[in-house]
């Protein structure tokens, strides 16, 4: 990353951040939806919603990636 402009510096950075989150999301999604670790009792999620939060969670965080990867392939 020597010959890096910050601009570039700060693209890769924040790709790659971006990314992470929606990975991050979409496991929570797949935790939410299996009820590992009882999260829908923590949450106090009733559970004709928890189909409607994974579609958000899966949205965001293939929408995330999608903007990540951008981010990281920019010139």
């Amino acid at each position: 990353m020597k010959g890096l402009s910050i601009r570039r510096k700060v693209s890769i950075t924040i790709g790659v951040a971006q990314s992470t989150m929606g990975v991050l999301a979409s496991v929570f999604a797949y935790i939410l939806y299996h009820n590992f670790f009882s999260v829908q009792e923590i949450l106090s999620l009733p559970s004709q919603d928890v189909a409607y939060f994974m579609m958000v969670l899966i949205i965001f965080g293939v929408l995330s990636v999608i903007g990540g990867l951008f981010l990281l392939n920019e010139r």
